[in-house]
């Protein structure tokens, strides 16, 4: 997929975009223009990347490609869908490449329920990252900001202030010193390509990376998304999402579509509550496609 071409701004004129946004004059800055200093870079990419989306809520459809490389390696492939409010519930259902369905995912105010409808099982925990990491989902963060960055919108990952900056090639490199995102990496166009950071899991805290690339061709003074989304742990794992496609949506979902109804003879076993592989046994992992 073709990238969106590029316009370099002569330094005079980015110096007069800076000076406007610490002026505090509500100039944006076009998308698409090539911009000489961090400083310029990062004001484009909080106008562009750190506002939420015009619209209540989304649908995506993409691909997942999972690998492991501890205790055992392992890679599968599954077909995701993932659905929601921007200020509500998250769905997210796994299926086969062949159709059959994985994975029936809810998160709301209450946590994560994923229910396995072969295995009959399912598991809820009260901090839907903790509940993901322990079911095998490499997600660093919750479905929410997933699908706020499926979107364009990294506000809830991004900090509003940078404790240093400095370019590096192409490419301009910003360092945090509070919260869990420790490093955004911009091209100089402003757009996102690397996040990094730290979560906390059983076991102890975890070093990740979230990386985009393969941005969509946008119409003129539109935001270019990204097409694939990685998510990386220090311990091996990855997980690819390759976008097939993404719809913006200007009213909520209806509350019956974002519900997840267990059958009425199955329990969800709390990952929250003293829950120990010894118990129950060892957890499912939604795969596919094993290799």
């Amino acid at each position: 997929m073709s990238r969106l071409g590029s316009t370099h701004v002569p330094a005079a004129t980015a110096a007069v975009l800076i000076l406007a946004v610490l002026s505090g004059c509500a100039t944006r800055i076009q998308p698409g223009l090539e911009l000489d200093t961090p400083r310029a870079a990062w004001n484009a990419f909080r106008q562009h990347y750190c506002v939420r989306p015009a619209g209540d809520a989304l649908r995506v459809k993409a691909s997942l490609h999972y690998s492991r490389t501890e205790p055992i390696k392992r890679t599968n492939r599954t077909l995701v869908s993932l659905w929601g409010d921007f200020d509500g519930p998250m769905r997210l259902d796994v299926s086969a490449s062949i159709g059959k369905l994985l994975a029936h995912i809810r998160e709301d105010g209450d946590g994560l329920l994923v229910f396995y409808p072969a295995e009959g099982e399912a598991y809820a925990h009260r901090n839907p990252v903790l509940g993901a990491t322990r079911l095998g989902m490499p997600f660093p963060f919750s479905l929410s900001r997933l699908a706020h960055a499926a979107m364009g919108d990294f506000s809830g990952l991004a900090p509003r202030r940078y404790a240093d900056a400095a370019q590096d090639g192409d490419h301009y490199v910003y360092n945090f010193d509070k919260g869990s995102v420790r490093r955004i990496i911009l091209d100089r166009l402003g757009r996102p390509l690397r996040l990094e950071g730290t979560t906390d899991r059983t076991g102890g805290e975890v070093r990740w990376s979230f990386t985009l690339d393969r941005f969509e061709e946008a119409a003129p003074g539109e935001i270019p998304l990204p097409d694939r989304l990685t998510l990386s742990l220090d311990n091996g794992e990855q997980g690819v999402l390759h976008i097939k496609s993404r719809e913006l949506m200007l009213a909520p979902w209806p509350a019956r579509s974002l519900a997840l109804e267990l059958p009425g003879d199955i329990a969800p076993i709390r990952l929250d509550n003293g829950y120990t592989e010894e118990k129950t046994g060892e957890l499912p992992l939604i795969r596919e496609d094993k290799q």
